[in-house]
């Protein structure tokens, strides 16, 4: 959320859905996680982003979510 700037700082995120998630590889402990989101597009409240989880820079998980930011 902070990356969407001060305005969206303290909003309550309320995930909608999920879709064409994908789970590459298992990500075992000690792996560090990284998961890297983009912001698709937004109508009014409802946001719709593009994530990736990557370890040492393969991706092992993606999907595509939306999300409704209030408050």
């Amino acid at each position: 959320m902070l990356s969407l700037g001060e305005a969206f700082e303290g909003k309550l995120v309320y995930f909608m859905t999920i879709e064409g998630a994908k789970f590459r590889r298992p990500v075992e402990p000690g792996d560090q996680l990284r998961i890297h989101v983009v912001k698709e597009r937004h109508r009014s409240n409802v946001w719709k982003f593009r994530g990736e989880a990557r370890v040492d820079g393969v991706v092992v998980a993606e999907a595509t979510f939306s999300a409704m930011i209030m408050g």
